[in-house]
């Protein structure tokens, strides 16, 4: 592989290697489409955050690598040279959040790598020079005592007037803090937009956009020219959402009351990042097609009701067509265990139908099971051009089919997509 230069890097390389011990730096995400074969290190994603240990200042490292993640963490005096292990596996991403600015790094295709810088977006509570405990609450993304930020939350009613948060809506809060948290590193934020154009956001079902807006403020805090449309078919909810929208001056958000079939039906150009949080039963398979025809680079889902898989399974089962059925004898007793595992079946199947489209996926916790059992998030990334994508789109074809085939299912999905579902 041809060495790549890597002084475009020099400044933020700069601030990792000599501003670990002092806090000059919060947290670094370096990311890699590929986790390859052969000698390691394989991981996708490397996030590293300057913490303080009883024996002095030390950078905590958490990889992810094939779902499996693991943390170590290093002295400050052992940073540097583990710093360098990390650009040898040659990122391809490099997202800095730094106490005085945000730098962002991309490798281009043709081995040049583009810098840009923003302004900080995990603002520190903490005095210049004084480093967070290894065990820590995390810095919120949206931080409340951003004036910005707190119009936001007392419009969507997170906030009380007083601009405090309402002891009724800690939950909610919670969960557009941490939904914000999950996509902040997706690379959609940094990549190239043909022409300079704004970040096209979409959100499939977006009912009250709590989190749709909370979006868009994060992609003003990131000096992102950011253009979001909310769909929703509910006329009351989308009036009321776009009179929001307005108080906030949120001038490039608007909300349509259609369905997100029709509006994927009428779309022009391409979608930066499609999400789709608690669309229900098919609803998310809708936004799913939708992604998928309007090429969206991104699409994040958080799954809601899964009734149409569960009737199909029960259907297969009173004819003794599905050809898993005896094996899961243990299971499909017990009406509570059939229906979660036909949540599990038809996540599985979309999180594959995704793979089989091109798209690297990946599933997490959304929210504590605490707060709702619907706690899962399917995030997908579009992956570059090459053999590794295509043997990917292959493999996700392949256990499409089986797990499909097992049970005898046909999702949404299949019908939504039409001519473009793979034959």
């Amino acid at each position: 592989m041809t060495e790549i230069d890597r002084a475009p890097l020099e400044p933020l390389l700069k601030l990792l290697r000599e501003g670990a011990a002092e806090g000059a730096w919060l947290k670094c995400v370096f990311s890699h489409p590929d986790p390859g074969t052969g000698e390691g290190p394989h991981w996708e994603k490397l996030t590293a955050e300057p913490v303080k240990l009883s024996r002095g200042p030390a950078v905590k490292l958490v990889t992810n690598e094939r779902g499996r993640q693991a943390t170590l963490t290093d002295v400050a005096e052992q940073w540097p040279s583990r710093l360098d292990e990390v650009l040898a596996r040659n990122p391809r991403h490099i997202n800095l959040l730094g106490r005085e600015r945000d730098w962002h790094a991309r490798l281009s295709k043709g081995g040049r790598w583009l810098v840009s810088r923003g302004k900080p977006s995990l603002a520190s509570q903490r005095p210049a020079g004084e480093l967070p405990p290894h065990d820590r609450e995390p810095n919120h993304p949206l931080q409340p005592e951003d004036d910005a930020v707190r119009a936001l939350f007392i419009e969507t009613g997170l906030f009380g007037l007083n601009g405090h948060l309402r002891g009724v809506a800690a939950d909610k809060y919670r969960q557009v803090q941490h939904y914000i948290e999950l996509l902040r590193t997706l690379d959609v934020w940094t990549a190239e937009r043909e022409g300079g154009r704004a970040l096209r956001i979409v959100d499939a079902g977006c009912g009250k956009a709590y989190l749709s807006l909370a979006l868009y403020q994060f992609a003003r805090q990131q000096s992102v020219d950011a253009e979001l449309v909310g769909i929703d078919q509910n006329e009351v909810i989308i009036a009321n959402v776009a009179r929001s929208a307005k108080n906030l001056g949120y001038e490039r958000a608007e909300f349509r009351a259609q369905t997100i079939e029709a509006f994927a039906a009428e779309a022009q150009g391409t979608v930066d990042l499609l999400v789709s949080l608690h669309a229900c039963d098919t609803a998310t398979d809708e936004a799913i097609a939708a992604g998928v025809r309007m090429g969206a680079r991104a699409i994040v889902l958080a799954p809601c009701c899964h009734h149409e898989v569960a009737e199909q399974i029960e259907g297969r089962l009173k004819a003794e067509a599905a050809a898993a059925g005896g094996s899961w004898d243990a299971v499909l007793g017990y009406g509570l265990l059939r229906h979660r595992l036909a949540d599990i079946v038809t996540d599985g199947l979309r999180a594959a139908a995704l793979e089989m489209f091109g798209y690297k996926v990946d599933v997490a916790e959304f929210v504590s099971p605490e707060a709702t059992a619907r706690n899962l998030m399917i995030r997908a990334e579009l992956r570059p051009d090459g053999d590794a994508r295509m043997a990917a789109m292959a493999k996700g074809r392949a256990e499409y089919v089986a797990l499909a085939g097992q049970w005898d299912l046909h999702p949404a999905m299949e019908r939504l997509l039409g001519d473009a579902w793979p034959r």
